[in-house]
């Protein structure tokens, strides 16, 4: 897949026709998942679950936008081992499902939830494995105007139509900075122009969806290496924080991989100076790594 294009065609979908998505494309998804589907953490256990139509209504209060479902005729639910990384993880692998489903030409809309035993209860799943990601998809439903979710509080949400579909996001600059954080001197000369490595795979973070769009982290580049620094944000609770900490990986690696090869992420503890309440995630040299190396990934 060409992730560059697809993560700019790529669009949350908030309205879907009740057409049944073919079988022939859920099995081309399933296949996907089973043996294709990009990993940030290979070694951890995870099954991905399929639910049609019945699951609209039951999952109603279980997920979705402070329990605001967006109705869809097929639902994802990707499960996990327990793991302080999982979520991470998950956003991962489900963003990397939600671009297969674009080049698919099938939309799709990541959904919200609060606590996995919710999910589990309401669609009757037995496991040992907790649910770490939901995603809504199917066909779009066409219209003159764009709906939006409207946030007026965190307990009132509403629906409006839109002239313009995507939201603004963080550029490029307000993303990334160089040497120390909130330094962007001399950053535009390191990461380049157009067509530049770093620079398209920034400019795909900088698309990467993620909660209310808050975009809560961002990138130093030093020494060499970059590294995801999670900002602190009051709307974002830990599943939606560390999804979208996936996603924007997914985002930035997949992209830089091709031109640079394999990145390497390590996790954990790294000493940075940061401002208060900012958290070093994930550090990666901008080199080319041979072999994707997960033993040397620490937490």
């Amino acid at each position: 897949m060409n992730y560059s294009v697809l993560i700019q065609n790529r669009k949350s979908v908030r309205a879907f026709t009740d057409k049944k998505v073919p079988t022939v494309a859920l099995e081309d998804l399933k296949a996907y998942y089973q043996t294709a589907v990009k990993r940030l953490l290979p070694e951890l256990q995870t099954e991905l679950l399929n639910f049609g139509l019945e699951a609209r209504e039951a999952l109603e209060g279980a997920a979705g936008y402070h329990q605001f479902l967006v109705g869809a005729p097929q639902y994802l639910v990707l499960l996990s081992e327990v793991h302080p990384l999982a979520h991470i993880n998950a956003g991962y692998i489900m963003e990397d499902l939600i671009l297969k489903l674009t080049d698919m030409d099938i939309a799709s809309c990541w959904l919200t939830f609060t606590r996995s035993q919710d999910v589990k209860k309401a669609l009757g799943i037995d496991s040992h494995l907790e649910v770490v990601a939901l995603a809504a998809f199917g066909f779009e439903r066409k219209s003159a105007k764009r709906l939006k979710l409207n946030f007026n509080s965190m307990s009132q949400v509403d629906i409006s139509a839109k002239h313009r579909y995507m939201e603004p996001k963080r550029s490029i600059a307000d993303l990334a900075f160089l040497d120390t954080w909130g330094n962007c001197q001399n950053l535009q000369e390191y990461i380049g122009f157009y067509d530049d490595m770093l620079w398209e795979s920034l400019y795909a973070a900088s698309l990467a969806p993620s909660y209310l769009n808050r975009q809560a982290y961002g990138f130093l580049l030093r020494n060499g290496s970059i590294s995801l620094i999670s900002r602190p944000d009051l709307y974002n609770t830990p599943i939606d924080r560390d999804l979208s900490l996936g996603i924007v990986l997914h985002h930035f690696t997949e992209v830089a991989q091709h031109w640079a090869g394999k990145l390497c992420w390590q996790f954990g503890d790294m000493p940075l100076e940061l401002p208060n309440g900012h958290r070093h995630i994930a550090t990666a040299a901008l080199g080319h790594c041979s072999q994707y190396c997960t033993t040397a990934c620490k937490f």
